[in-house]
């Protein structure tokens, strides 16, 4: 019987995974992360056959894989993957699965959300009330019918924001450097980006992290927009230069930003993190704390990278993972991305 060892779990999850259990499997629940330093004393685990990870935003360390001889198959709960090292994995002959579609719908409601409380002031409104301290000059807003969407990524996510934008009546704007034509069979124009800059009054992010997006948002690119402008950013931290869009909300060039995803948010979302400051580079440091001071805004909203999270998108997660390890116990591999 094959040996799957499942990180980072909650009650929850377990009690799911628990109740549909993959046959000819023998699941270990562990509530540590992949990367805690425990994993490496985990003797009796030593022979797993499969690793489950939900990633945050350290990678799997290799020298931690190296510690599992018999690893043939890592199934990591998300879309994204670029926390495990591909070239490894090939190289010690580990395959590789994820999630491809869970929360579409789930990380789109959660973007227009924050769109309506950063566009209406509504958690400026509720902080305010909480300390009986109403000032309703304070709370004007903007509708969103006739306001202009730039939606930067148009996947599965990005998709099903035009659709709840468009029945905003907003008008819609697309950058992706592969258009969809069912986007384009909507009517909805592709431009490029200093388009998009020039003429959105709200720009939102749902395009993958990789090198080319690294900063996309920066100060050059808050220069070009209009002045005032929104930006809600539900994708990855790393899309935005943090100290950029810090000094343009100082500055009131960005007139408000709606944040699931910071740029090296570890230290907020995982506290104890702060203990390990001595392994932490210049530029976390950096950004950690202009992350707490950005926080402070009440020009922000900033939650801590939950906008997958409904109770069925992860069970729609949890589902797809046992499929995928059901299916290579099964001798057949699928959602690889390798």
């Amino acid at each position: 019987m094959s040996v799957c060892l499942f990180f980072d779990m909650d009650k929850d999850a377990e009690a799911y995974l628990t109740a549909h259990a993959v046959s000819g499997c023998e699941a270990v629940f562990l509530a540590q992360e992949f990367n805690d330093p425990k994993t490496i004393t985990l003797e009796q685990y030593k022979n797993a056959d499969v690793i489950s990870v939900f990633p945050h935003s350290d990678s799997l360390k290799n020298d931690y894989l190296d510690y599992f001889p018999n690893l043939k198959l890592i199934a990591t709960r998300s879309t994204g993957f670029n926390h495990i090292d591909l070239d490894y994995a090939k190289k010690r002959g580990i395959a590789v699965v994820n999630v491809p579609n869970y929360g579409e719908v789930t990380v789109a409601e959660f973007t227009m959300g924050t769109m309506l409380g950063l566009s209406r002031k509504i958690y400026k409104a509720k902080s305010q009330m909480k300390a009986n301290n109403v000032h309703m000059d304070d709370y004007i807003g903007i509708d969103l019918a006739g306001r202009t969407l730039g939606v930067i990524g148009t996947g599965a996510i990005g998709r099903h924001v035009i659709k709840l934008a468009t029945a905003f009546g907003m008008k819609i704007l697309a950058n992706d450097p592969f258009p969809n034509k069912a986007v384009q069979e909507m009517g909805i124009a592709y431009v490029d980006l200093p388009t998009l800059y020039k003429e959105s009054d709200i720009i939102t992010l749902h395009c993958p992290a990789t090198p080319e997006n690294l900063h996309m948002l920066d100060e050059t690119a808050f220069r070009q927009m209009k002045k005032g402008v929104l930006i809600v950013n539900t994708a990855r931290g790393s899309l935005i230069e943090t100290e950029s869009l810090y000094n343009a909300l100082k500055s009131g060039q960005v007139g408000g930003a709606a944040l699931d995803v910071l740029e090296n948010e570890d230290v907020i979302t995982h506290r104890e993190i702060a203990t390990d400051i001595d392994a932490r580079s210049h530029d976390f440091l950096i950004d950690s704390v202009i992350n707490f001071k950005m926080m402070q805004l009440d020009t922000t909203i900033i939650t801590p990278h939950i906008a997958f999270n409904s109770i069925d998108a992860v069970n729609r997660i949890l589902q797809t993972t046992v499929d995928n390890i059901q299916s290579f116990e099964n001798g057949q591999l699928i959602h690889s991305v390798l």
